[in-house]
């Protein structure tokens, strides 16, 4: 009896061992280079994850073809944003023991966001940005999150009707409600 308790039990642990941790539903409050936000990470496959988010933040400009970004701290502009992430390294961090919670990789990410602007500000316009990044994301204990990437995109402004390309850096800690 106590040999096959011994059994189960290395065979249990052999299993956990090799177990691939899958991506988690996350909700979480982020803050950065790009303002504060709310967002919620839904799992789509093992590695594709779809996170949605609504904020307070950067402001956007497209003037005859030259693009900015603008942020005053006592007037942020709202935004919503959607960014489908393919997460490539995941079983390489589970293989090396690395800590994986709070769906943690490397990840080639498409977003799109759009800003709302606001109606007092010629910086700040309705635009529409979507590009296509290289980041990742990390965990920071059991509850807090860093995310960063960079990338290009492009970024149409609605109130000037001008479109260019436009770089995209992030940075943003987070942390997670549920």
């Amino acid at each position: 009896m106590k040999k096959c308790l011994l059994a189960a039990l290395l065979v249990a642990n052999t299993t956990a061992c090799f177990a691939q941790s899958t991506l988690e539903n996350i909700g979480k409050v982020s803050l950065g280079l790009q303002g504060a936000e709310f967002s919620y990470e839904l799992p789509l496959s093992k590695s594709l994850l779809l996170e949605s988010a609504a904020g307070l933040g950067v402001g956007m400009e497209v003037d005859h073809n030259k693009s900015t970004y603008s942020f005053y701290l006592l007037d942020p502009v709202p935004f919503v944003s959607t960014e489908l992430k393919w997460i490539y390294n995941r079983e390489k961090r589970e293989a090396k023991e690395k800590n994986n919670a709070n769906n943690a990789g490397n990840y080639v990410g498409l977003q799109t966001k759009y800003s709302f602007g606001h109606p007092n500000s010629l910086a700040l316009n309705k635009a529409l940005l979507t590009d296509i990044h290289w980041g990742l994301q990390r965990s920071l204990g059991t509850k807090f999150t860093l995310n960063t990437n960079i990338g290009l995109g492009y970024m149409y402004d609605f109130d000037t009707t001008y479109g260019d390309v436009a770089p995209v850096l992030r940075l943003k800690f987070g942390y997670r409600l549920f």
